[in-house]
């Protein structure tokens, strides 16, 4: 439980998204696969103390990585990529809010729930406040 409890630990946790976050979409065409960044973002969901972390992983990670990659991955590329991406956006921002966030918000707050239950049931076990 302390790493929930610890401020600094929460705030890497929270910093260290937008950076794996970065590092997939940079590398996206040598996954090749949804499966390793649906892994990641699961596990940085049980990582997460609350939903404010979760807003902050994700604000940040669209502030800072997204723009990140678009200018230094995508637009050193020849082709369209970084037009059709730009022209893309709204859709990928709305994709995302539905496939990624809102499903983080979910298993957020069932994670919550769950561990409030279990120390709700250890402290009754131990008969403490």
């Amino acid at each position: 439980m302390r790493l929930y409890d610890n401020r600094i630990v929460q705030v890497v946790i929270a910093i260290l998204y937008p950076i794996a976050a970065f590092v997939i979409l940079s590398n996206g065409r040598l996954i090749g696969s949804w499966t390793i960044p649906a892994i990641l973002a699961i596990l940085f969901c049980f990582l997460w103390k609350n939903l404010r972390y979760l807003a902050i992983s994700n604000i940040l990670m669209w502030l800072v990585s997204v723009p990140m990659w678009w200018f230094f991955v995508e637009r050193m590329r020849e082709g369209q990529g970084a037009a059709i991406f730009i022209s893309s956006l709204p859709f990928i921002v709305l994709a995302h809010v539905f496939i990624v966030f809102i499903p983080q918000i979910l298993i957020v707050l069932f994670k919550n729930l769950i561990l409030k239950k279990l120390e709700t049931s250890h402290h009754e076990v131990r008969g403490g406040p």
